[in-house]
Order: structure tokens, then C-alpha cells, then sequence
């Protein structure tokens, strides 16, 4: 991201300032629940590590085997329950904790690339790296007459900056089937393939490279699954309340021999389009323990056919609020599903409106067909704010681009929202709408729905919310690893992002650092947070802050507050990035820190 630079302090950037240690790549990206996996992690300042930490006592790193500046390598051993998908893992130093990186559970053997070109059976899961700009990799394995078998690539969104494209070869090296992208969103490739004919068949990848040429650097790592699961294609709805029943309608491909369905509250490593400004709920705070304790919603399904599964959910009263992942089980193994979410105010479907409204509420809506245009009629107060946003893309469904369109009933249009985030799809944009506005009278307002080319089907579904909240703003913080040497200062820096329509002064402060005086600072209204000219980058204003090192060696917790002149507060958090492509220009898939830290190191 490209930033304006506020200055608080002129001084000199003192030694306390070097750069702490940062992770560059993993190899491989994961291992099978239940094994040991030997691990190679590229980085620089590593040479003082004294271990691994992951965000689960589920993972173990039981040995340090190598260590130096650029390198660590050493085995992390995998607990049997371990919760499948991303977990976040960052590298223990003399200097201070590195950055963050993701590490993956999978449910099928493993292989990894230097060790094996050919793989003997299905199914697996391939752990392979793209290193420079000619590199492909050739997989080949044997198949039998009739075998269905589907080939998920996991790079992006699963701690790797490669994007790659796929090619299913015969023994003869002719082309069966190819994929980029799998859907709009999801630049990860997927084959799903019935093969007609017994035989050696075989698995291209290669990196896709733009029109500029460019690779990936060394974050290039990727896991090919190779499995006979289902495909989750979507769901309707999107979500539902706290204490009500949920009927859900789960469309896919090879889904007769699902037997079990269930929810679990997302983890920190599962979050990915966090895009600022956020409007899906996030949770800042660490995950539990063990998989266990990861809270759980049992489904029951109620029909099944291969394409089709309904499902009832039980959503307890006291179900946390926020964002929770769909699973289905079945003799191939653990597919997951997109997410939803789980709220606390009152939902209605489309269909099912009452004419009196609370103050905030949410409305599971469905584009069903091509053109469609949902229109809502909503009461408009003079002074009286109007916030309505979409949640739809940063649930993983697979193609809606909302635009919302507020009229009177005249037909004039008032405001217009399309995406929270203009930009590159995963790499900067956010395609769900948010919308502001407030009226000069009273009066009924019409609300328009619709997608952004006029597409509609069963998987653009999205969930509307509404309240009366005016446009604020949200603050974050960088470096995620802040640290500082005893004795010295250091710069942490404090980014304004802000929603659309928000203008005006932010004061900024810092409550709970040891040794130091109260820190304030303010972002001036001119300060603007928006797409920069190439649409690929982001102006964000930030304040610099000097750290003197608090007078105890240790990690710190601080908290790092703002407001504006109409009383609007915020609390700034961290999150991790993974990437970036060009060093940090990119807004690229992130993951929440559950707290900001000061670490004084010796």
C-alpha cells in the first residue's frame, strides 16, 4: 500500500528502529492431521530463533534441525484432532516475534514435492512450490474407468502469493482439461474431472504471469489436493439469528454420500478477504486452544440428491455472533463450504417483510434470476441516517457484484453504492456495497438490489443489513510484529481508513505503554483514504509514533484509540498480511491479531 506521511516527531530514527524478523515463505504449506512434517521457513533476523509458536496447542514445533539469518528449518508435529484448514504461526527470536505465516491441515497422505514426481495413489495431497519465472510442475498418477477425481489447487488465501493455472494431460501429454480462476473471486484453479478411459494421467501447474511478466518471488509454495469430495458450489441464506432455526440450502456436485453436515466458528487463519474498510464481523482475539473447543453446530439433513442437500440448524441463543464455515463429511473425507454469518438482530426473508421495522435488522435476499432487481421500500426521517451494506463476496459466494441504488419514489436517484473497496478482486477490491445516506424529509425511499452486469441464479444470494449508523472511520496499525530494543525508540505506525462520506479530524492516542508519556497526535480532514490512480494501490494516511522501549524486557499490551469531532470512536487493531506481490503495495489477504503489542527486547 502507498501511504501519506504524517510526521509526529522529526527525530532521528534511532538503532531501535532495525527492522524486526519477517517471514517470507513456507515449505511445505502443511501436512496431514496426525504426522510430522519437516519445514522449511525463509525469512531474515532468524538466526537467534528459539522456536515456532502457532495459534493452537494443536501444533507442536518439536525440533529445531537448522538455523541462520535467512533459514530455520525443524519439525512441527500435528495433533490427530487438529482443526483442518489455515492456522496462523509466527518464529520466536532474541529480536522479537517475527512476522506471521499460514499453515495448513489437510485429511489426505502427503507428498511433497522434492521427494516425488510420480504419486502412487489417490487420494492425496501434493505440497510443491513455483521457484522462478520457467518453473512448471508435472504430476502423474494412476487412474481407474469411471474414477471421478477433483484437483483443488490452495495457494492464494492459503498463505501463498502464487497464482497458478492448471492443466489435466493423457500419457501423451494432450490436453483433457484446464482451469484459471475457479470462479470470480477465487483465483485458485480447480478441475473436477470422470475419467473415461483407465491409465497414467497427469497434473500440469503453472504460474500465471500477467501481462507485465512478473512471478511471485519466493512465497510460492501451493497444495494440490487430489480428492474425490464434493463440491460446495453455495448456499442460501447467507446467515441467520442467534436462537432461530435455520433451513439451509447447500447446492453442489457429488453430494449424494454427504452423511453429516455442521458449522464452526472461523478461526483467525480462515479469514481472508479482510479488506480495509472491514464490513464483515471480525473477531479480534485468539482462537481456542484445541479444535475441541472450537464452537460447533451440528446440521440435520433433512433431503439429498447429487446436486442438492437441505439442512436444518438448531442455532443456539447464545451462539457467538459473527462469522461461522459450513463442513459436509462423508466417506471421501471433510469438505468445507463457504462461510455465513450469525447475528443478533432481527432477519426477514425477501419474501417475509413486516410493514413496522426495528432500528437494525437484516433481509436474506436471492437475485434468483438474470436482470433481477430486488427493490425494498424503506421509511425515510428527515436527520435520521440510513446505513445499508451487503454481505455476499466476503462470504465466499461465488459471483455477486452488488450495486445498491437509493431512490425516492419519484424515481430519483439519491445515492449509489457499488463496491466497499474499489480495486483487483482478492488483491485490493471488495465487490459487497456499502451505502450512506440521509434524508432531507420524511417520506418512503425505494432500495434497488441488483448485481453490477445483471447476472442472477441459485449462488447470488446475499444478506442486506440495515442501520442508523453515519459513516466512521477504522484505524490499524504496522508493523504486526512491533518490537524495540531496550534503551531506544521505535516507529509504530497508526493508518485512518475511512468509510465513505466520513470527513473531518481524527485524534489519535495511545493508552497502556509502559515508561512513556501520554502519545497523541491528529490526522487532518484533508488526509484522504481512497484507490490510487492504477486502481491496484491505496493512499492511507498514517501517524508515525516514537516508542521509547518500556523499562521491562517483555511483550506489552497497548490499546490505541481515536476520535472525531461528531463523537465517532475507534479502536485500532492489527492484522497480518500475507504477500505481497510487489513488497507491500498491495492490500493483500489478511488475517486479525488478536491484540497490539509493545516487545522490548535486550
Amino acid at each position: 500500500m502507498r501511504t501519506i506521511l504524517l510526521l509526529v516527531t522529526a527525530a532521528i530514527l534511532s538503532a531501535g528502529d532495525s527492522p524486526p524478523p519477517a517471514l517470507v515463505r513456507l515449505h511445505p504449506l502443511g501436512g496431514k492431521a496426525g504426522t510430522a512434517v519437516q519445514v522449511e521457513i525463509l525469512g531474515s533476523r532468524l538466526e537467534t530463533a528459539t522456536g515456532v509458536e502457532f495459534d493452537c496447542a494443536d501444533l507442536i514445533w518439536k525440533q529445531t534441525i537448522q538455523r541462520e539469518a535467512g533459514r530455520l528449518t525443524g519439525i512441527v508435529w500435528i495433533e490427530p484432532g487438529a482443526a483442518l484448514g489455515g492456522h496462523m504461526l509466527h518464529v520466536r527470536t532474541a529480536q522479537g516475534p517475527s512476522t506471521s505465516l499460514l499453515f495448513n491441515v489437510g485429511q489426505y497422505p502427503a507428498v511433497v514435492e522434492s521427494d516425488h514426481r510420480s504419486v502412487p495413489s489417490l487420494p492425496a495431497e501434493i505440497y510443491g512450490r513455483l521457484d522462478g519465472a520457467i518453473d512448471s510442475d508435472l504430476y502423474y498418477f494412476p487412474v481407474k474407468q469411471g474414477e471421478r477425481w477433483l484437483f483443488d489447487l490452495r495457494a492464494m488465501e492459503h498463505g501463498s502469493a502464487v497464482e497458478a493455472r492448471m492443466i489435466l494431460v493423457n500419457h501423451n501429454g494432450e490436453r483433457v482439461a484446464f482451469n484459471d480462476d475457479r470462479d470470480h473471486y477465487n483465483e485458485n484453479p480447480l478441475i473436477e474431472h470422470t475419467f473415461a478411459e483407465a491409465g497414467i494421467y497427469g497434473v500440469k501447474l503453472d504460474q500465471y504471469r500477467g501481462p507485465r511478466g512478473f512471478t511471485f518471488g519466493k512465497n510460492n509454495g501451493y497444495t494440490l489436493r487430489i480428492s474425490a469430495l464434493p463440491i460446495i458450489q453455495s448456499i442460501d441464506p447467507l446467515g441467520a439469528r442467534r436462537g432461530s432455526q435455520l433451513r439451509l440450502r447447500i447446492d453442489g456436485r457429488a453430494m449424494g454420500s454427504v452423511h453429516r453436515v455442521y458449522l464452526t466458528e472461523l478461526r483467525r487463519g480462515e479469514y481472508a478477504r479482510m479488506t480495509y474498510p472491514y464490513t464483515m464481523p471480525i473477531h479480534f482475539r485468539p482462537d481456542p486452544p484445541q479444535a475441541a473447543a472450537v464452537s460447533r453446530i451440528e446440521g440435520r439433513i433433512l433431503a439429498k440428491t447429487e446436486t442438492l442437500i437441505e439442512a436444518a440448524f438448531a442455532i443456539p441463543a447464545d451462539a457467538p455472533t459473527g462469522l461461522w464455515r459450513l463442513w459436509t463429511a462423508g466417506p471421501a473425507g471433510v469438505a468445507e463450504g463457504p462461510k455465513l454469518e450469525i447475528g443478533e438482530h432481527p432477519e426477514f426473508a425477501e419474501s417475509a417483510i413486516p410493514t413496522q421495522l426495528p432500528s437494525a435488522y437484516t433481509i436474506n435476499g436471492q437475485l434468483s434470476k438474470p436482470k433481477e432487481r430486488d427493490v425494498y421500500r424503506i421509511a425515510g426521517k428527515a436527520g435520521q441516517p440510513i446505513h445499508v451494506w451487503t454481505l455476499s463476496t466476503q462470504l465466499e459466494a461465488p459471483y455477486l457484484d452488488t450495486v445498491l441504488t437509493l431512490r425516492n419514489l419519484e424515481g430519483k436517484k439519491l445515492a449509489e453504492d457499488d463496491d466497499v473497496v474499489a480495486g483487483w478482486g482478492g488483491l485490493l477490491g471488495n465487490p459487497d456495497s456499502s451505502l450512506f445516506y440521509t434524508p432531507n424529509e420524511d417520506g418512503p425511499l425505494l432500495l434497488e438490489v441488483r448485481d453490477r452486469v445483471n447476472r442472477g441464479g441459485p449462488a447470488y444470494s446475499y444478506r442486506l443489513k440495515f442501520d442508523h449508523r453515519r459513516p466512521g472511520f477504522q484505524l490499524f496499525t504496522t508493523p504486526e510484529n512491533f518490537t524495540v530494543k531496550a534503551g531506544s525508540t521505535a516507529t509504530l505506525k497508526v493508518h485512518l481508513v475511512r468509510e465513505a462520506g466520513f470527513q473531518g479530524e481524527v485524534d489519535v492516542w495511545i493508552e497502556g505503554l509502559p515508561g512513556n508519556p501520554p502519545i497523541t497526535a491528529k490526522f487532518r480532514g484533508d488526509h484522504v483514504f481512497e484507490p490510487n490512480a492504477d486502481g491496484a494501490d491505496m493512499v492511507i494516511p498514517e501517524i508515525s509514533f516514537s516508542i521509547a522501549a518500556p523499562p521491562t524486557s517483555g511483550t506489552h499490551p497497548i490499546r490505541i484509540l481515536g476520535k472525531a469531532a461528531d463523537g465517532s470512536r475507534a479502536e485500532a487493531h492489527t492484522a497480518t498480511m500475507i504477500g505481497p506481490i510487489y513488497q507491500g503495495d498491495w492490500n493483500f489477504y489478511r488475517r486479525p491479531v488478536p491484540a497490539i503489542t509493545v516487545t522490548t527486547v535486550e
